[in-house]
């Protein structure tokens, strides 16, 4: 959502002189070909499944992700084996199509699963894009075209949910977002040109796809505004922004900070001083850079001694403005904005649409809190019987939470997300009573 800009933003002036070019925070590297033909899921004997992605944009790095949503990052040791923890993969060659999976003291064989899977090229705004369809091994009735969130990793070696909805009996097709992976063009956090691009890709996979009638789109985090905007420029059965909000950047903005104070502990009167603070970086932004810096500077000479300040994180566009002085702000800041429309507001898009919509929340959501978002989507419900919300209680960003295991810091998706996601893609079945669902913890 705001991360890419407050990644590219801090690292930029953490680590290069004002004068310098900004530092491009999009990898111009994809996962190495004699690795990117092993991803996919491969079945276990004992009737589990293996995931296997890329990580990171890294050349050489790989994901697994397990049945039970179990996943982590997997490094090689110098003779090619993977490692992470007690999980031990070593890979046969491509054309095998094997793999042997250890945990622990126990090893099993695993064979993929054959979904098959077409690399492809498109064309939105002239810039040619990279895409890759796809497909369950029996024929499938719905399609999902999966929409990237604000990094700039290479969705279309990075994404699980191509493989874990795949293999559950859904489409997918991913594609590379503009100026990043195999995509040409510049990378941007325009919604606008995001979702031109998106709805370039459902034509692209109708045409690949003739047979399957049902075709709609997942966003993740900031893809979760450029989903409903889709819906606006294409027709689509279905709607899916997870880990979403149905307020914009500024709001996100302000929730963040205002979550920050509140977990570090600081009482009313530094929750009132931080929106006050939040009250100034929003006309800053909604300025373009234009107005309110000599208020920011009064705020943070007045305040540069008080406690609350230092909760401030640079994960949102206010922490990196306390963090840095205004000359730097105005020198780097519109080009690690990427195009990012601050001032967006979803809630007319979200109102106006046709499809049925599915929103994916996490209720420990620390990078997108939704308390305002699961207000207005409440509201919009009451007008609108085909928007229907999950919660994840335990979950953060992303919908991952942690792992009840000995291995501390291990990590999940959570559970059910891609069966439920999955039924209802298919067959619009909901995993309980109504439409406003909050999913058990196991």
């Amino acid at each position: 959502m705001l991360k890419l800009f407050a990644v590219a933003l801090y690292t930029t002036l953490a680590v290069m002189p004002l004068a310098a070019s900004p530092l491009d925070a999009t990898p111009t590297t994809r996962l190495d070909p004699d690795l990117r033909c092993l991803l996919g899921s491969y079945a276990l004997p004992k009737g589990g499944v293996v995931t296997i992605t890329g990580s990171g944009g890294d050349p050489r790095a790989l994901q697994y992700t397990l049945s039970n949503g179990a996943f982590g990052n997997l490094s090689p040791d110098p003779k090619g084996i993977y490692q992470a923890g007690a999980i031990t993969i070593e890979f046969e060659p491509c054309d095998e199509g094997r793999l042997r999976f250890s945990q622990g003291n126990e090893v099993e064989h695993g064979v993929d699963l054959g979904l098959l899977e077409r690399e492809t090229r498109f064309e939105s705004d002239g810039i040619s894009l990279y895409g890759k369809l796809v497909l369950p091994k029996r024929r499938a009735h719905a399609l999902a075209v999966w929409i990237e969130g604000s990094n700039n990793n290479p969705s279309t070696d990075d994404t699980v949910w191509q493989y874990e909805l795949a293999r559950r009996g859904v489409a997918v097709f991913v594609y590379d977002k503009r100026g990043t992976g195999s995509s040409k063009g510049e990378a941007t956090a325009d919604f606008y040109a995001r979702a031109r691009d998106t709805a370039a890709a459902v034509k692209h996979a109708r045409q690949l796809a003739p047979r399957i009638r049902r075709i709609g789109v997942i966003g993740g985090s900031q893809g979760g505004w450029v989903a409903p905007l889709t819906a606006t420029l294409t027709s689509l059965d279905f709607v899916i922004p997870a880990f979403a909000l149905a307020d914009g950047p500024i709001a996100q903005d302000r929730a963040l900070v205002a979550l920050q104070v509140k977990q570090a502990g600081f009482d009313e009167t530094a929750q009132m001083q931080a929106q006050a603070l939040t009250a100034i970086t929003e006309r800053i932004v909604r300025s373009n850079l234009a107005e309110g810096f000599p208020e920011l500077d009064a705020f943070k000479q007045k305040y540069a001694a008080a406690p609350w300040l230092k909760a401030i994180q640079p994960r949102s566009y206010t922490g990196l403005f306390v963090q840095f002085s205004t000359a730097e702000i105005k020198s780097i800041g519109p080009a690690a904005a990427q195009g990012l429309i601050f001032s967006y507001e979803p809630r007319p898009v979200i109102e106006s649409i046709k499809p049925r919509q599915l929103w994916l929340l996490a209720g420990r959501d620390q990078q997108a809190p939704n308390a305002e978002t699961q207000r207005i989507l409440r509201e919009i419900q009451q007008s609108n019987a085909k928007l229907a919300i999950l919660v994840f209680p335990q979950a953060d960003h992303g919908l991952v939470q942690p792992l009840e295991t000995a291995d501390a810091g291990a990590l999940m998706y959570a559970p059910k997300l891609f069966d439920v996601t999955a039924a209802w893609i298919k067959n619009g079945t909901l995993p309980g009573p109504g439409n406003f669902i909050e999913m058990p913890t196991k």
